[in-house]
């Protein structure tokens, strides 16, 4: 067997150490247009700030592809894959053989459309290692910068910057940051405690144009108002590279559709992560990633194993900050029921959802004023 393996992120990599432990004898091939070995990309931001260096952030080092017999390829692009000869070729015209091929393609970050944001020199994302060092090298230069996007990401880079130094505005399309994993009566505190770090912010603002005055980038927004930096960084989501897979015939809507073991419509295609659709939904989280590593893995190697979809949890990682939102805080459903607890002076905020049991009726479950007095987490 000659297993291939398109993409170094977190699903690329759990799938070749499930290949591994069900095939101990097929080679195993990598191929990456990274130019690092597998790192937590999540500790982006940590680099950023120069709080590690860049090996520090490495998940495994280039021995542990020998060890475990797995050919890493960095700094290539696959330019084309042919199903029906099994075989992918590269930008430089080599081609490999493969009987079986994992699309861990991952994605790029998005772009807003503003007006001048593709091609101003000085907007840069946080996606990989070369793009934290890029900026870091930048952000020596200057002492302000606007960050569109104040999601996660932008939130965990932003407070990055302010560690180097810098005055940092956020700007947030959405009435509230985190607007994804926060109501909005938990994002006035969580604002409330990030200002007092020293981050400011504009909410419900929409960004008009990127402009350049000579090192100055000048960032208009609809209201008029301006925020210039020496650069300007975007953290505005993500966007699956699944360019690769529709050239090659493989069924895609937003991203690369796979079934439950995650195949493909094309025999022994295989797709996993953020390129990856399942059910719908395209998941964009580094658990959903790495599950569907695993799983693409083992049935690529001859097992039997269906994904069932990866409740959504993610962390805020900010010192001093302890947040974390799990599941679909957005659902509408009258039998969902809440508890909260919060105590803004105290920058405390917690609230749960449930559904009572399915055994109980509607009857009964009128009869209980509370969640928290009947104990009951459904």
């Amino acid at each position: 067997m000659e297993y291939i393996i398109i993409g170094n992120g977190v699903a690329g990599t759990e799938a070749a150490k499930a290949i591994r432990r069900n095939d101990n004898l097929s080679e195993i091939k990598i191929f990456s247009q990274d130019h690092y070995p597998f790192y937590s990309r999540p500790r982006l931001p940590e680099l950023l700030a120069k709080e590690v260096n860049t090996e520090d952030i490495f998940v495994h080092n280039y021995e542990w592809y020998n060890k475990n017999k797995i050919q890493l390829f960095l700094n290539c692009t696959v330019n084309h894959i042919d199903p029906k000869n099994q075989k992918i070729t590269l930008k430089d015209k080599s081609c490999f053989a493969y009987s079986k091929l994992l699309l861990a393609t991952g994605s790029n970050s998005a772009l807003p459309p503003i007006d001048g944001i593709n091609t101003s020199e000085g907007v840069f994302t946080l996606r990989t290692v070369g793009d934290a060092l890029t900026i870091t090298k930048r952000a020596s230069l200057t002492r302000t910068a606007p960050l569109i996007g104040g999601g996660l990401l932008g939130l965990e880079a932003g407070n990055g910057l302010r560690k180097l130094g810098l005055s940092l505005t956020i700007i947030e399309f959405f009435d509230r940051l985190l607007p994804r994993q926060l109501d909005g009566e938990g994002s006035v505190i969580l604002k409330k405690k990030m200002e007092e770090m020293g981050l400011k912010f504009l909410l419900g603002a929409q960004s008009k144009s990127v402009k350049k005055s000579g090192h100055t980038k000048i960032l208009e927004l609809k209201d008029g108002n301006i925020v210039e930096g020496n650069f300007i960084l975007v953290s505005a989501g993500i966007k699956p590279n699944i360019t690769l897979a529709q050239a090659a015939g493989i069924a895609v809507t937003e991203g690369i559709f796979v079934n439950d073991r995650m195949e493909t419509n094309i025999t022994n295609i295989y797709a996993a992560g953020d390129a990856a659709e399942y059910n719908g939904r395209m998941y964009g989280i580094w658990p959903a990633a790495q599950r569907q590593g695993v799983i693409a893995g083992i049935n690529m190697s001859g097992g039997k194993e269906v994904y069932k979809g990866t409740v959504p949890s993610t962390t805020l990682k900010v010192a001093g900050i302890h947040l974390t939102s799990m599941g679909d805080i957005a659902a509408e459903d009258k039998t969902i029921e809440q508890i909260k607890v919060a105590d803004p002076s105290k920058n405390i905020y917690k609230k749960l959802f449930g559904r009572y049991p399915s055994w109980r009726n509607e009857k009964r479950r009128r009869n209980h004023t509370t969640y928290g007095k009947q104990n009951r987490c459904g």
